[in-house]
């Protein structure tokens, strides 16, 4: 009986050794033919794993070493799997893998067939340790620690790695700040073409200054309204500005609209949004281009400057578009206040 036992094991033995010489010279004789050694390491690798895994898996599960063993190589395995994939598709994309694309690509998917395969031996040994998770766990660790130690050629890797990470987050951060550079660029010329003697301030303001942002759109949708219609351009005027945004906080403070003087050198369109503070200056151009006289001192003509003063009250938002009397005319005043016969630069 015992000795029954052993002719099968030394059977065994030799369909495994006989298994992998024939698997290692057709690996061989592949790789000779295209220049490679990949299809030898598959190839040898799948017979040594596939001879434990049919003829020799007693011995791994008989000695917990050599089952410990067994799975460690396993996931090393895997791994190495992985990277060389990772490598070949890389290389396989920019045409660099093998001479002739279409062997590359048979080595593609010769490797990812062997590597799906592995996972899949891998999953059948999970109740063996080390885990794949610890197997990780501890090369990079192992990495680190040599890395960091100087040893060659982990010490090389860390430098290229923490190289190429500097590189990128300074390009990023360069970018960003040209980025940035451009944007401030664009929006301090925009500001200069609507007549701010000095932009780059204003620019600062409107970080934080929600209410001047509105005002500048509210203006700059109105300019793009006269642009269609043939009638020239606002300019923001600052003095303006003053008696716009200290009519607007009136208003915010006492919660009604209003309008200044008509002694006063200047006048203006008021609006009010009650309940809500989240109102958009299209909303304020939209209410204004509703409303006859109000649409007026939007289209007038004649009109140069301007400016629009935004400011909240506890539930609500005011505006107040302040422009110089001086640049109206008695026919612009007439047609406000007699609405029936507006003149051709209205429609």
């Amino acid at each position: 009986m015992l000795q029954k036992l052993s002719n099968i094991k030394n059977r065994k033995w030799l369909l495994s050794l006989l298994f992998i010489l024939a698997l290692s010279l057709a690996g061989w004789g592949i790789s000779a033919l295209i220049g490679s050694f990949i299809p030898l390491c598959l190839l040898l690798g799948v017979s040594v794993v596939y001879s434990i895994e049919k003829w020799l898996g007693y011995y791994t599960r008989k000695y917990k070493i050599v089952g410990k063993f067994y799975r460690l190589i396993l996931n090393l395995s895997v791994l190495s799997l992985l990277g060389l994939l990772i490598w070949s598709g890389v290389s396989l994309f920019t045409q660099e893998f093998m001479q002739n694309p279409l062997i590359g690509s048979a080595v593609f998917l010769a490797e990812l067939v062997v590597f799906i395969w592995f996972c899949r031996v891998v999953s059948k040994n999970s109740w063996r340790q080390p885990s794949m998770k610890l197997t990780v766990v501890s090369l990079v660790c192992i990495f680190v620690v040599f890395a960091f130690a100087g040893v060659q050629p982990f010490s090389d890797y860390k430098d290229e790695a923490v190289g190429k990470i500097t590189s990128f987050i300074n390009t990023q951060r360069e970018e960003a700040e040209k980025r940035t550079a451009e944007a401030r660029a664009e929006e301090i010329e925009r500001l200069r073409n609507l007549g701010f003697s000095d932009p780059s301030s204003v620019v600062e303001e409107l970080a934080t200054n929600k209410e001047l942002r509105i005002g500048i759109e509210v203006l700059e949708k109105v300019n793009a309204i006269r642009t269609e219609r043939g009638s020239p351009e606002l300019q923001w005027d600052s003095e303006l500005y003053e008696y716009s945004l200290a009519h607007a906080e009136d208003m915010a403070a006492q919660k009604r609209l209003f309008h200044s003087s008509m002694y006063e050198p200047f006048a203006e369109n008021a609006w009010g949004g009650e309940g809500s503070k989240s109102w958009t200056a299209q909303t304020i151009v939209d209410s204004w281009m509703n409303s006859s006289m109000h649409k007026t001192w939007l289209l007038c003509p004649s009109l140069r400057h301007v400016a629009v003063g935004v400011a909240y009250s506890n539930n609500g938002m005011y505006a107040a578009w302040t422009f110089w009397r001086s640049e109206t005319s008695l026919s612009d005043w007439w047609y406000v206040y007699t609405p029936d016969d507006p003149p051709e630069w209205w429609y």
